[in-house]
């Protein structure tokens, strides 16, 4: 072919050569759209795929489980009184770079509960406060006092003695008291 095209003139040379370069740019672009098309769908099953998979290894949570699907933000107080003596729930208590969605900004032992999306009631425990706060809690001590000849651990929530201790679920407006005495 490229003999017969010699004999051509110039330019009916470069308009064949051009014809050809279409040709070949058609054939090319059809496999490229095929192969476009396929590398798509193939990631959108994949998206589809994935995201199925991700919301199936969800563990399940049932609806009494659930306080808010919409987050809240609470404020209880808490009071911690060994042998009469007021102890301190110092400020910034899971304050840092990351917030922790309980803490404090004062010393007045007003705890805040600041959590956005899915609230569990797992998540409002007493013990998740006292966790962050890095300070021992439960039926049997409070801070470094245990149950024992010298006291025993006692909590009220808003004046009514209360045993949940540590897995008390704590609520707005709240008033916990825990004494050692």
């Amino acid at each position: 072919m490229d003999d017969e095209l010699e004999d051509l003139p110039r330019h009916e040379r470069r308009k064949i050569l051009r014809e050809q370069e279409k040709e070949k740019q058609k054939r090319g672009g059809a496999f490229r759209r095929l192969r476009n098309w396929t590398v798509g769908l193939l990631a959108l099953f994949g998206l589809f795929g994935g995201g199925y998979w991700y919301y199936k290894s969800l563990p399940e949570i049932s609806r009494e489980d659930i306080i808010s699907r919409q987050g809240l933000h609470w404020h209880p107080e808490l009071e911690i009184l060994i042998k009469g003596e007021k102890q301190e729930v110092p400020a910034n208590i899971g304050i840092g770079a990351v917030h922790k969605p309980i803490h404090t900004h004062d010393a007045t032992g007003t705890i805040h509960m600041e959590m956005e999306g899915l609230v569990k009631k797992e998540d409002t425990k007493l013990s998740k406060f006292f966790e962050i706060w890095g300070k021992t809690f439960n039926s049997s001590c409070i801070l470094e006092f245990c149950n024992g000849s010298n006291g025993t651990v006692k909590m009220t929530v808003n004046g009514q003695e209360n045993k949940d201790y540590e897995n008390y679920l704590m609520k707005d407006g709240d008033k916990i008291e825990i004494r050692y005495q």
